[in-house]
């Protein structure tokens, strides 16, 4: 007689290497074959992802099932080879790409977003290196409780820093909010981040900082500033030239440290993505 699996109650009932299965199984190739370099760069915008593929020579992957709009490829930066995907907008959807890749064999992932400054000092074109983000978004919590803190690999962002230092580009270090309600960024809200000391907002990073941790895989994030919030009113400036030029040059130094790092052979938690 077969044996029935009964799942948890806190069990999902299908899985990102189930999706991965399918893809496998529509582009009739082995699920083997269905697989991403170790170091990750993630991206959301169309120039962003379109300089760092031209940084690495990214070649798209014949079996990437999000086509061309939010497209991925490989390519190698200092001859370590680097996957880079431009995901969607918004918590959501980043993080179930992410769970996809990191199924795929993503266990090093940097991103590189654009980020609203909270802070009088920071303008556009300033960087921000993230050491955790404020969970203003509802995608979080499927992972972890409200009480639990979402930060980035200190490896990497202290890389970053490094780099960063080396090269003689300022930038500032500091946690972002990250909210799912782009419209319900309240005059409130504002000054309570603002005067708690949180630089930017933006729209993802505290997802992808859960997934990572949940996933126990290493995940860091650099964002450029491309507006500005303030009391009275929202500055935007994300075809600005110094939001383009900075984004550039950091996208230079991301790929440095991700081409330095060694990834973990193993996923430390006891989560792996293939559940």
């Amino acid at each position: 007689m077969s044996k029935v699996l009964v799942l948890s109650e806190d069990e999902p009932i299908f899985t990102p290497l189930d999706f991965i299965r399918y893809v496998a199984e529509t582009r009739k190739v082995p699920v083997d074959t269905i697989k991403v370099p170790r170091r990750l760069l993630i991206t959301y915008q169309k120039g962003t992802y379109e300089c760092a593929k031209n940084l690495i020579g990214g070649v798209a992957v014949d079996w990437w099932i999000y086509g061309e709009s939010h497209p991925f490829c490989v390519g190698r930066f200092n001859d370590v080879e680097i996957g880079i995907c431009r995901l969607w907008i918004g918590a959501p959807a980043a993080a179930m790409t992410l769970e996809e890749l990191i199924a795929c064999g993503a266990r090093t992932i940097f991103e590189v977003g654009m980020s609203g400054s909270l802070q009088t000092f920071l303008k556009p074109g300033d960087v921000v290196v993230v050491t955790e983000a404020i969970r203003d978004e509802g995608t979080s919590y499927h992972y972890f409780p409200p009480e639990v803190r979402v930060e980035s690999s200190p490896k990497l962002r202290d890389g970053l820093i490094r780099c960063l230092n080396e090269r003689g580009i300022k930038h500032s270090i500091g946690p972002v909010w990250s909210t799912d309600g782009v419209y319900r960024e309240t005059r409130g809200k504002f000054l309570k981040f603002r005067d708690a000391g949180v630089l930017a907002v933006n729209m993802e990073t505290s997802a992808i900082f859960a997934v990572a941790k949940y996933r126990g895989v290493e995940a860091a994030s650099a964002q450029v500033i491309s507006d500005v919030l303030t009391e009275t009113g929202w500055l935007q400036a994300f075809k600005h030239r110094s939001v383009i030029e900075s984004t550039e040059n950091l996208l230079k130094v991301v790929l440095e440290v991700l081409s330095e790092v060694n990834p973990q052979r193993h996923i430390g938690l006891s989560r792996s993505a293939n559940s």
